[in-house]
């Protein structure tokens, strides 16, 4: 339709002349063409063509057109028919459903939702979805492309899943459209920016060679020892599985067995013969990302990897990355458990608007024994469904892989499932490189003086107070501590201090004691480990700290039950499982039939508890189109009971907490100040109170600086400042 002095539908409304306004008319096509594009790779593009054309109809009612230059101060022939603020997203739902009334009913969470979020069917009297589509709407004035909305006969349908399946498949469409509305609407009002996105995002292509001539560089500059010809080798079964038609692999590789990079070679050549548009790094821990993009950087290419995480905050001169972690389109996308599972969950624009770019990508999930037990269930449904209907191929990849196989006794597991090294007993054997020795029961104290009678050591413990209290117990210089009550950024200078100590000289004497956030991949090498009684993956992580360069024969692990007992629930759980194990597998705990018997008593022991958030039993009544999705979106990987208080020591957290003041939305700033930030629970907030100030919006801020411990960091028992346990 072209504008003319009757009639002049418009899409924007960002307060340019009508002149300047995008026509409705092209604004819908662009989107529909762009959508369908989006959704070619798993079959929907009918679908998503269709809720391109429709999710404005709205907007082509007089009622909208006079609010439009309501808002924008405009007089012309529409003025006469303002009724106030119009909801023009309704309207397509409700022609959806006329159209073709199932398959419409289910583009209609689409079309209703594409501005505020997907709705629940039902809700109560004045909203959800089938409020919405009995409620009465505006009359439009253009003439709709009248379509029957096609099946979904390109999906394989499993009638025991069909819940979860229909649920996925709306959200998928979802992204879709809502992506290509941003970015038609972004393309229009902002060129300038729009050409900062890449402009092709299947560029794997053009990071190929970069990588294989690294690579090879690499290993020509590596001697040819023992573990370095495991570790080719190791790759080596990499290459030759990434010829495999895809789906989901297994990489069983033991620490030190270069499966960083040998899963991202993997995954490369997959992506290239199978015609993969990007590979996605999924890891769980935000303290190992930072490493394993680096490496990537460094054998892929700088600008080929976008990290995204809630600790990342790209540089504000960065808007191909700022870009970029909207919708994910680049290349290589490296992200966390928490960023990546929410996300199939969620229900607003901001967050499902890249679920289509994981479309036809390969998937590796590092350290996926990590995925909480009480999460297992919703995950594993989206790692079958992606590899069933959406081209994914996935690579579950630990060094303790867990059982995730189905079997009668966990029905709920994941069907064919190929492992890529071909000899995983013989890589652990070649490999090992410690022994685990169990001490029986040690209180802090017997394990102070062991550590002490050895120059170089590292502590594992599960709690704060038994880090806190076995260093204390440790003398003289080269003793240090780590634990989430120091906030990162200090965290990160005494990693880097611990790492030179061990790096440029043997003689420093270094002794460490941490709470588990250290197995978390933080690369250190130490002859000697202790590890508190935990699960049997801990274990191989805390071992996975000990003779990591393998410069020792032998690097000795001790595990030790700790007097003062072992915290409850989870923690207590896991390591009575390991304990079961103790006797039976002496001399073999690390050994991947121990890990897979370790994980199939603690799997039998939660199977009741494996959906906390019973969202896969919320999904089965999707099944007749009747979706939930504000409950679903209640869905989160991790519930934290804790709460945040900013320390605010350092020059850059005091300036960032003065700019907060002065900021309409803050929140980039409060992304920065993740890192000045320590998690105390409740009752240690209630111990604070009194010397703490609130610096924006109820956030905690530490005002005095005494209670910050260069040692140990936040002293939570602010009521007795003589505790003996305060080191300055």
């Amino acid at each position: 339709m072209a504008p003319n002095e009757q009639e002049y539908f418009a899409h924007s409304i960002e307060g340019r002349p009508p002149e300047k306004w995008q026509p409705l008319e092209e604004h819908l096509k662009n989107v529909a063409e762009l959508a369908a594009e989006f959704a070619r790779p798993f079959g929907g593009q009918e679908w998503a063509y269709l809720a391109g054309l429709w999710h404005d109809l709205g907007k082509a009612s007089k009622a909208f057109q006079a609010y439009l230059r309501h808002e924008n101060q405009i007089e012309d022939f529409f003025s006469s028919h303002y009724k106030g603020k119009v909801d023009h997203s309704t309207f397509g739902g409700q022609y959806a459903q006329k159209t073709s009334r199932d398959a419409g009913k289910l583009l209609a969470y689409v079309l209703t939702g594409h501005h505020t979020g997907l709705l629940n069917w039902l809700q109560d009297a004045q909203h959800g979805l089938q409020y919405r589509l009995g409620k009465k709407v505006e009359p439009i004035h253009i003439e709709p492309l009248s379509k029957e909305i096609p099946g979904i006969n390109f999906l394989k349908v499993d009638q025991d899943r069909i819940g979860f399946q229909l649920q996925f498949f709306v959200r998928m469409i979802y992204s879709c459209l809502v992506d290509a509305d941003f970015l038609d609407t972004e393309k229009f009002i902002n060129p300038e920016k729009w050409r900062f996105r890449n402009p092709q995002s299947n560029i794997i292509e053009q990071h190929q060679q970069y990588f294989w001539t690294k690579l090879k560089t690499f290993q020509e500059n590596t001697d040819p020892t023992n573990v370095n010809k495991i570790r080719d080798s190791i790759l080596s079964d990499c290459m030759h599985a990434a010829e495999k038609e895809p789906g989901i692999f297994s990489l069983t590789v033991p620490t030190g067995g270069g499966k960083t990079i040998s899963s991202m070679a993997f995954a490369l050549k997959h992506a290239k013969k199978y015609n993969k548009k990007r590979i996605i790094y999924v890891i769980p821990f935000t303290s190992i990302i930072e490493q394993n993009v680096k490496v990537f950087r460094e054998m892929i290419g700088e600008e080929a990897v976008l990290e995204h995480h809630s600790n990342f905050e790209p540089d504000e001169k960065d808007w191909k990355n700022k870009l970029s972690t909207e919708n994910w389109a680049a290349p290589i996308v490296v992200t966390t458990n928490v960023q990546f599972f929410n996300s199939f969950f969620a229900n607003k624009t901001s967050r499902c608007r890249k679920l289509h770019h994981i479309a036809n990508s390969v998937i590796i999930f590092d350290e996926v024994q990590a995925i909480p037990v009480e999460k297992l269930k919703p995950c594993l449904e989206v790692i079958r469904e992606l590899v069933l209907n959406y081209g994914v191929s996935t690579i579950l990849c630990t060094a303790t892989q867990p059982a995730l196989n189905k079997t009668n006794e966990f029905a709920f597991g994941l069907s064919d499932v190929r492992e890529i090294v071909t000899q995983v007993g013989q890589t652990f054997e070649v490999l090992r490189r410690t022994e685990v020795t169990f001490l029986g029961k040690q209180n802090e104290t017997d394990i102070a003086e062991k550590m002490m009678s050895e120059k170089r050591a590292l502590c594992v413990v599960s709690t704060r107070k038994q880090a806190r209290d076995i260093f204390n117990q440790l003398d003289g210089e080269g003793a240090y501590h780590l634990s989430a009550l120091m906030y990162p950024m200090h965290r990160s200078r005494v990693l880097a201090e611990i790492k030179d100590r061990l790096k440029n000289n043997e003689t420093n004497v270094c002794r460490v004691v941490s709470t588990q956030l250290i197995e978390a991949g933080v690369d250190v090498d130490f002859p000697i480990v202790f590890r508190a009684l935990a699960g049997m993956d801990s274990i191989a992580q805390a071992a996975g700290r000990c003779n990591r360069e393998g410069k020792l024969e032998v690097g000795n692990v001790y595990v030790f039950e700790p007097e003062s007992g072992i915290p409850p629930g989870y923690f207590r759980q896991t390591a009575q499982c390991a304990q079961q194990l103790l006797n039976r597998f002496e001399g073999r705990l690390l050994e991947p039939d121990c890990i897979h018997e370790y994980f199939l008593n603690y799997y039998w022991l939660n199977q009741d508890r494996m959906d906390e958030s019973n969202v896969v039993e919320k999904c089965r009544s999707a099944h007749r189109g009747n979706i939930q999705f504000e409950d679903l979106a209640e869905f989160q990987m991790i519930r934290s009971a804790t709460i945040p208080i900013i320390i605010a020591i350092e020059e850059e957290a005091k300036q960032l907490l003065n700019r907060l003041n002065y900021m309409d939305h803050p929140s980039h700033i409060l992304r920065k100040l993740q890192k000045y930030s320590v998690q105390v629970y409740p009752v240690e907030l209630k111990q604070m109170n009194g010397y703490l100030g609130d610096a924006y919006a109820g956030i905690n801020v530490l005002q005095d600086s005494d209670l910050y411990s260069q040692k140990l960091g936040l002293i939570v028992n602010a009521g007795n400042r003589s505790q003996e346990n305060f080191i300055v």
